[in-house]
Order: structure tokens, then C-alpha cells, then sequence
């Protein structure tokens, strides 16, 4: 699975389908992030089942 952060956020999103999913000047990792925090509506749509994963 995919995380992104915008550059100079600490804000991990991680469903292609959040309304803030970065989509340009971002960092992206294959792990769970270490530092920082998940963000709310990707926490939210995880735990009602309708987040969409980048593999």
C-alpha cells in the first residue's frame, strides 16, 4: 500500500480516494509511515470500508 504526504506536511493519506490525496509535489512511501500522523478521513473511510488503496 502507497502513503503520501504533501512536502512539509507531517499528514500521511493513504486511500486515492481522499478529498486531500495529494497529487503533485508529495512524498511517497511503501510502508506504514514511522513519523507523523494518518489523516482523519483516510482513517474514516478505512474503518467503513470505502477506501481505495494504491498498491
Amino acid at each position: 500500500m502507497k502513503y503520501r504526504r504533501k512536502n512539509g506536511s507531517d499528514t500521511w493519506h493513504f486511500c486515492t480516494n481522499c478529498s486531500k490525496w495529494p497529487t503533485s509535489d508529495y512524498v511517497e512511501r511503501d510502508s506504514k509511515p514511522t513519523t507523523g500522523e494518518l489523516d482523519n478521513e483516510c482513517q474514516a473511510k478505512e474503518n467503513n470500508g470505502t477506501c481505495s488503496k494504491k498498491q
